[in-house]
């Protein structure tokens, strides 16, 4: 089954990023109210995925995130960031440059934020929704995941604000609890998703979005031993 949200901006986007970030929440403002069950993924136009990837997020439970390269046209540069991981479980993030064979790594322990402030050489890291997927669960179902229905969610809708930052919201659940979050495939060591752009490099997501009038919000059904 496949569904199109659309969605009727209320502003005008001073970025195609903005833009973008708008359309994905829209979409899963559209998961929670159908309480739609699986894994959520933010597909770019711009991204090209190992045949095996969507199997290997099918397994995630809560949380999942894994090594993403980008590459501008040709190959001139080539950048792989992601998760550093000891068997599933994530201990740091990583940067590589492959044109200068620079490498930027942070990693923590159990005392240590996921997002610490960035020390000398390093940069505080941000989860990006091109390498990030998380069971739907967590929009619709909040007890679940030990957040009282009671408190307001700063992710919901109002009548002055069209759509709601789902992306935040579930960034910050991430951040509260990094057990739950699982680096795929098992010790990170491959690269399933990679994002090339046809001019300078540029993230696909974020501030820089690679796909900014192509997005799409994939909702893949789990794996039936792990309902």
């Amino acid at each position: 089954m496949y569904r199109h949200p659309a969605f009727r901006p209320e502003e005008n986007f001073t970025t195609a990023a903005a833009e973008a970030h708008a359309q994905r929440n829209a979409a899963l403002a559209h998961v929670e109210k159908h309480r739609l069950s699986g894994v959520v993924h933010f597909a770019d136009a711009a991204g090209v995925y190992d045949t095996h990837f969507f199997e290997e997020i099918r397994q995630i439970e809560a949380f999942g995130t894994w090594p993403v390269a980008t590459m501008s046209a040709g190959k001139k540069k080539v950048v792989v960031e992601g998760p550093l991981c000891s068997a599933s479980k994530v201990v740091g993030w990583f940067s590589r440059n492959f044109n200068d064979g620079t490498t930027r790594s942070v990693t923590y322990n159990t005392e240590v934020d996921l997002n610490p402030a960035g020390a000398a050489g390093t940069r505080a890291h941000t989860i990006d929704v091109s390498g990030f997927a998380f069971n739907s669960s967590i929009l619709w179902d909040p007890e679940r995941w030990g957040r009282p229905t009671s408190l307001p969610d700063t992710s919901q809708l109002t009548d002055l604000v069209l759509f709601k930052d789902s992306i935040k919201f579930v960034q910050e659940v991430v951040l509260e609890d990094r057990t739950k979050l699982k680096g795929i495939p098992s010790d990170c060591s491959q690269i399933m998703n990679c994002c090339e752009i046809q001019n300078d490099l540029v993230s696909c997501s974020g501030e820089n979005s690679c796909a900014s009038y192509h997005v799409a919000v994939a909702v893949v059904a789990r794996s039936a031993a792990m309902n």
